[in-house]
């Protein structure tokens, strides 16, 4: 490898920098790496030396913007792996960043399959369409069974009742033709047939 020209900061990244060679190429590396390689003007940097250099960097870049990452939203394992792996990171550094999140409790699926539960619950959804949810994150069976928990509030057929309230508050259970088009409506969103009935006999009861 040739030898430093310039070292000049990279607006569009922060702590980042250019660096360019007297054989006209360039490198983006951030500034740890830069001061830990002792990076600078008129420097020349044999082939091992810049692969390293490059390694280094590297790790640095996917462990920066995998923090941008989880500073913003929660994530999985799997959608975090997936994510960088979009973006065009190495399968084996994304493996020791998942690895590293874990140990330090940036990433946890219990939590995350959690709270997904809870959203999706209140947006409506039942327990099948959330459990295919949670294995599209390929989250373990054990934490879908705890996480799938129910008490009394959140039963599959109080979740049912309760959006009949906002959305069916006239429902006539003895019209067929509206009993099957509420019923679909719910399998729609992942219900059982046996909490749909279950929910319809106490709405219609009004044993609520």
């Amino acid at each position: 490898m040739p030898s430093i020209t310039e070292i000049r900061r990279y607006p569009k990244i922060k702590d980042y920098f250019k660096i360019f060679f007297d054989n006209e190429t360039a490198v983006l590396i951030d500034a740890e790496t830069i001061v830990s390689f002792g990076l600078k003007k008129g420097l020349f940097i044999d082939e091992d030396t810049f692969n390293k250099v490059l390694k280094h960097n590297n790790s640095n870049r996917i462990m920066s913007y995998a923090l941008y990452l989880i500073s913003h939203k929660f994530y999985s394992k799997k959608s975090l792996s997936d994510k960088l792996l979009s973006r065009g990171f190495d399968k084996p550094d994304i493996e020791k960043v998942i690895t590293r999140f874990v140990e330090l409790n940036y990433i946890n699926d219990e939590v995350f399959a959690q709270n997904l539960v809870e959203y999706l619950q209140s947006r409506g959804k039942g327990p099948f369409y959330i459990k295919n949810e949670l294995k599209q994150h390929d989250i373990d069976s054990e934490i879908i069974s705890k996480v799938m928990e129910s008490d009394e509030e959140n039963e599959p057929y109080m979740q049912i009742i309760n959006i009949m309230k906002k959305k069916f508050s006239k429902f006539n259970g003895n019209d067929k033709n509206e009993v099957r088009k509420t019923a679909m409506f719910f399998q729609r969103r992942g219900f059982s047939s046996e909490d749909i009935a279950k929910a319809f006999r106490n709405f219609e009861n009004g044993n609520l």
